[in-house]
């Protein structure tokens, strides 16, 4: 059980970015379906654990012999484009999230939060890990701490629906967020199905639902309450205090590491043997000084962008992923 645990605070520091512990991307994505909160927040729960479930089947490393053949045999070109647009992608979002810093603080403290995601995924995934379980949980405790004041039989019970109008409506903006998250796992997956059974990744997927949906209705029956749907950052526009920028900060440095975590997995991918061992050092303070650089062009921007083209992509490379996937198993037939 405490494995269970402890994986599902790494997939939730991955889902909980600043755009979802303040509340203004499911708001984005799901307010305009005109639902009550609660609804929304099943079907929010619902989303991750359809992604997780799919990823632990795509992604869980190979046992079969034969499966591993086929894999080996299979560094063509589609695994090549794979990998490239896998980065650009985890890149954008590390942008995003550098973006998010400089957004609500400065350019001090969003260079500390480079600084800090490399040293951090410098040491290695077990020490990630360790760190992402007290980083959630202190975000958890804080999100239930600012929704308490509006915690109540009658508000949780409010069927008042919530909307935000802002980018396309209905199922299709549900899709794109569910695109948005679905490159969040397959490096975490890869990384713990080497020590833990699929079946105990599908039971963290299990929690890891039921979390997201108590904290998604959470969040937006304060923002509902505090009628603060309209503003940009909504959690902080309905708790204006010192508590709420902390969980918007460790927010975005969770969605950081676990970010510049995937490029380097993936980069690692990509290089040969002889590989000096402070390459990967050297490629991730020059993905942050990119990074660094482009966030000024301003998070809306770059959000508004590319947040709904990563969601269509996404959603297509899964499918594609999968059919794929299938014509393997028949070719182990």
């Amino acid at each position: 059980m405490i494995q269970v645990f402890e994986i599902t605070l790494l997939f939730l520091g991955s889902v909980i970015g600043a755009g979802f512990a303040t509340g203004a991307e499911i708001i984005t994505f799901f307010g305009r379906l005109n639902l009550p909160v609660w609804c929304i927040a099943i079907i929010v729960s619902l989303t991750m654990f359809g992604i997780i479930a799919l990823e632990i089947t795509l992604y869980y490393p190979k046992t079969n012999p034969r499966e591993l053949i086929i894999v080996s045999q299979k560094k063509n070109l589609f695994n090549q484009a794979s990998d490239f647009c896998s980065i650009l992608i985890y890149f954008i979002l590390f942008t995003a999230m550098t973006a998010g810093v400089t957004a609500i603080s400065n350019s001090t403290l969003t260079i500390i939060s480079l600084i800090l995601s490399i040293v951090i995924v410098f040491f290695g995934f077990e020490k990630l890990s360790k760190l992402n379980i007290l980083l959630v949980l202190i975000i958890i405790i804080l999100i239930i701490s600012t929704a308490l004041p509006w915690i109540s039989v009658s508000n949780l019970a409010n069927k008042n629906t919530i909307t935000w109008v802002h980018i396309p409506k209905g199922v299709f903006s549900a899709f794109l967020y569910a695109g948005l998250n679905c490159f969040m796992f397959p490096e975490l997956i890869k990384a713990v199905g080497k020590k833990h059974t699929k079946k105990t990744l599908i039971s963290a997927a299990i929690l890891t639902a039921l979390i997201l949906m108590i904290l998604v209705g959470l969040i937006l029956t304060t923002i509902r309450n505090a009628q603060t749907t309209m503003a940009t950052i909504p959690l902080l526009a309905a708790a204006p205090n010192i508590i709420t920028i902390i969980i918007i900060l460790l927010a975005i440095l969770t969605s950081q590491y676990t970010a510049l975590f995937a490029i380097s997995q993936r980069c690692q991918n990509q290089q040969t043997p002889n590989v000096k061992k402070n390459r990967p050092l050297i490629k991730m303070i020059g993905i942050c000084t990119i990074a660094y650089a482009i966030s000024f062009c301003g998070f809306n921007k770059i959000i508004n962008f590319a947040y709904p083209l990563i969601g269509a992509f996404t959603c297509f490379f899964l499918i594609f992923s999968w059919l794929r996937s299938q014509l393997q198993h028949e070719t182990l037939r």
